[in-house]
């Protein structure tokens, strides 16, 4: 008999869908999503729900608090006390986390709970004071943490060595990706003869067009890296606050021939991208993860990625570099070494072999190991 399993979280993203497939296969399962969508940017639910083996349920009966968007829900105990799972699964340390674990502890001892957080070593170390207090006080009756990445696993291995860990990167199969990278052919070459592509050297970008996200510094060095190498372009898709911006200062920098705001796309429209690029970037000054070097890595596209995002531990040296996201001259080393390598942008592109140093399958049975006890070997 399966072991029942009840998952608390705040948003159904595509980056969460394999992972909620695998959960569900393996435990009996029950998901309670507290919002119809994320605060940061808004993805279709309908297609989102589509991809599902399951059908999730929506608690979003409760208050939004203006602070950092924090949020509070009611009926989530009822769930427990209905459902009685033999693991809970929140996410991160919020006041929901801790009244969870509370709860099941006073009520329902033989309950494990674990708690699903995204620090990369940056932000755990940057934690304000409020965040490092919850976090304090929630890991003393947690049973355990799901990790984004071993960076972070090392880091609270080392300050709380008594709580259980495992690692579960915000990866996504491989067979569902490269479902889609091959459904996009017709759009790659429909953005190709677009766009002028064909025979360019690419470089893409995709994400919110935020602060974070570091992009003035981005085409900062991406300007002093073209004047004398015209034939790169650097490809940008998303959109955000900054676009404005950001449109002035390729003014400035006097490099419209060489970058391309695409805007924000979804599916096989996004994954087009993909196809087309030769190396992907993401210059992140903070950044839990980053789903997209997962995404980039399976397309078979290398990445350079900022050494302040969780994605880091995927890159190694032969699927990309790392770097400093605050250091031009790094960068630009990084670029002249880098962007040689160029494959041949024109029609009817073939996707290159992934380069993802594990897969999803891997990581997923690992989890599955942990959460049941099922000879895990920490």
């Amino acid at each position: 008999m399966k072991k029942k399993l009840l998952v608390f979280h705040p948003s159904l993203a595509p980056y969460r869908i394999d992972l909620f497939n695998g959960l569900n296969e393996a435990f009996e399962s029950n998901f309670y999503i507290f919002r119809r969508n994320l605060l940061s940017q808004k993805f279709d639910t309908s297609k989102l729900e589509a991809q599902l083996n399951f059908k999730p349920k929506y608690l979003t009966f409760g208050l939004e608090l203006r602070h950092k968007h924090r949020m509070i829900r009611f009926g989530y105990l009822h769930k427990i006390l209905k459902h009685k799972p033999d693991i809970i699964i929140c996410s991160e340390y919020n006041i929901l986390t801790f009244y969870i674990t509370l709860f099941t502890k006073l009520f329902f001892p033989g309950t494990e709970v674990y708690t699903l957080c995204d620090d990369s070593i940056d932000v755990a170390n940057k934690s304000p004071v409020f965040r490092r207090l919850g976090r304090y006080i929630s890991l003393m009756i947690l049973d355990g943490i799901i990790l984004g990445n071993e960076y972070a696993e090392e880091w609270y291995n080392k300050n709380f060595p008594d709580i259980k860990t495992v690692v579960s990167p915000i990866i996504q199969k491989e067979e569902r990706i490269l479902s889609i990278l091959n459904n996009a052919q017709t759009i790659s070459d429909e953005y190709i003869n677009q766009y002028n592509l064909e025979d360019k050297t690419i470089l893409l970008f995709v994400g919110r067009l935020v602060e974070v996200k570091n992009l003035n510094f981005l085409l900062e060095v991406f300007s002093s890296y073209v004047s004398a190498k015209k034939n790169v372009v650097l490809i940008l898709v998303g959109d955000g606050e900054k676009k404005s911006e950001l449109i002035d200062l390729v003014r400035k920098l006097k490099i419209e021939e060489n970058v391309i705001f695409a805007g924000r796309y979804e599916n096989e429209a996004l994954y087009a991208w993909y196809r087309i690029a030769d190396y992907f970037i993401l210059p992140s000054t903070s950044e839990t993860f980053g789903a997209v070097v997962n995404e980039s890595l399976i397309a078979g596209v290398p990445v350079m990625c900022s050494s302040l995002a969780g994605a880091s531990c995927l890159i190694n040296e032969k699927n990309g570099k790392i770097f400093n996201p605050f250091d031009k001259e790094e960068l630009l080393s990084v670029f002249n070494e880098s962007l040689k390598r160029k494959k041949t942008v024109t029609t009817n592109l073939v996707i290159e072999d992934s380069l993802m140093p594990y897969t999803f399958s891997q990581r997923i049975k690992e989890l599955v190991l942990f959460l049941k006890h099922d000879n895990f070997d920490k």
